[in-house]
């Protein structure tokens, strides 16, 4: 057992560094708590130095607590939160599968298989919810799944942890972290027409504490940007916009899933041939949960590739506990699969680490900005980001949108320089008569950036 939690921990850990962050586009939650942590406000998130709610805090503390112990974020420090959630993920796994299937074996099977799928694996190495999401919804289970094993004194220690584990899941990704685990655990116990159990004590407890989980936070938000604000800012976000066919998650499941979804046929002949005897057993929670789960996923209307990652450990656990297992093919692919997951990983690394563009501009503006206050126009919010995130200033750069706010702050200051597209830039030379300074220019990504001033 030592071997394997050192061992995938190291698999995980390998050239997680490597990277900068925008270089994947997943900048903007490590600027999130960058802001946190300069700023000094762990209640209100900030992005750009404005109230962001797209998603809760619980990401943005794990990265800002150690980034406040160190100084400052890291690339490094911003995937922490992730790689220790698919590390710990893949353990909970090992110790899940070696309780029902009753050998170290199923577990280490289970375990191996999830760590080697490519969704797995690439989300372990991003600064992003989706990994520590799916963590909460496995720790719920676990343990609600060790509480109906339980004697009745201990179940609620157990299902307390579940309910404790889906308020976390809220503090990450909001209602995702609670009614897919909820659903799960509700249709399981309606299969086992023991449904009464959702309104016992211990579930009664559970709610509690689910609620003492989340309700502080969302208080004292509520408490300091006021309860209009606070609708105002939920009716105006609009995060989940993507859309895709209905059969979406049937195609890629086979990519995300990937090696083993090529095992995907034997598993579910394997279950066929079992048929009742597999229902009636221990291990019909992970077929329910696996059903469950896609059928919500299928049914919500908005449709990410990433969302399937909660779907993947139920399978893992079915190969794990599959008669028939070899050693000898498992390894295969499962080296095979991580050396080609590093390999790439390698690849990307010698191609783009060299080049950091948000890092490579912020390097090119310090010179310039020794006694200048700096004002972006006209800019992308993710440009601001990786500005914001490389510059790494007390409070976020200001983000000027309108002409008239430009020659406001025009006439403010004589130490002020302004950075925009050069196509923002020739607009406002053609319709202005004040004399504009270009300082420098540019080159960012596949555009042209100009400084410029009036002094």
């Amino acid at each position: 057992m030592g071997f394997f939690i050192m061992g995938s921990g190291l698999i995980l850990f390998l050239n997680l560094w490597g990277r900068s962050l925008e270089n994947n586009g997943y900048i903007g939650y490590a600027e999130v708590a960058r802001e946190m942590v300069r700023s000094g406000d762990w209640v209100v998130p900030h992005a750009n130095g404005e109230v962001f709610i797209d998603k809760p805090p619980l990401l943005f503390w794990l990265i800002a607590i150690p980034s406040y112990l160190y100084g400052s974020v890291t690339p490094l420090i911003a995937r922490l939160p992730s790689f220790f959630s698919a590390w710990i993920g893949v353990f909970i796994l090992f110790l899940w599968g070696k309780r029902v299937f009753g050998k170290t074996w199923s577990g280490l099977m289970a375990g191996g298989i999830l760590l080697s799928t490519y969704q797995y694996f690439f989300q372990a190495r991003l600064a992003k919810t989706d990994i520590l999401l799916c963590l909460f919804i496995i720790l719920s289970l676990y343990f609600f799944y060790l509480g109906y094993e339980a004697s009745e004194k201990r179940r609620y220690l157990f299902n307390g942890f579940a309910f404790f584990f889906m308020g976390l899941g809220v503090l990450t990704k909001g209602p995702l972290g609670l009614f897919p685990p909820l659903i799960i655990l509700a249709v399981f116990l309606i299969k086992n027409r023991e449904w009464k159990m959702l309104v016992s004590k211990e579930f009664i407890l559970g709610y509690l504490i689910l609620a003492l989980t989340v309700l502080p936070w969302v208080l004292l938000f509520v408490h300091r940007i006021g309860l209009d604000q606070t609708i105002t800012l939920v009716k105006e976000n609009q995060i989940l916009t993507r859309r895709a066919p209905i059969y979406f998650y049937f195609i890629r499941i086979w990519l995300q899933f990937f090696p083993w979804s090529l095992f995907l046929p034997f598993l579910a002949l394997y279950l066929w041939r079992q048929g009742g005897k597999i229902w009636y057993s221990k291990e019909s929670f992970f077929l329910v949960w696996f059903i469950v789960y896609f059928v919500i996923l299928t049914l919500f209307k908005f449709r990410v590739s990433r969302y399937l990652l909660p779907a993947l450990p139920p399978l893992a656990l079915m190969m794990g506990g599959m008669e028939r297992k070899k050693l000898v093919p498992f390894l295969i692919v499962f080296l095979l699969a991580i050396s080609v997951w590093h390999g790439r990983e390698c690849y990307w690394i010698k191609r783009d680490c060299s080049y950091s563009p948000g890092m490579v501009l912020v390097t090119e503006l310090k010179p310039f900005l020794k006694e200048s206050s700096l004002f972006a126009y006209g800019l992308e919010g993710s440009t601001v980001k990786e500005i914001n995130f490389y510059l790494d200033p007390i409070t976020p750069i200001p983000i000027l949108r309108h002409p008239d706010e430009l020659l406001k702050q025009w006439g403010e200051s004589e130490k002020e320089i302004f950075l925009m597209p050069v196509e923002a830039f020739e607009k406002i030379q053609s319709r202005w008569s004040t004399p504009i300074i270009v300082c420098q220019e540019f080159r960012y990504k596949k555009e042209k950036l100009v400084l410029v001033s009036i002094h």
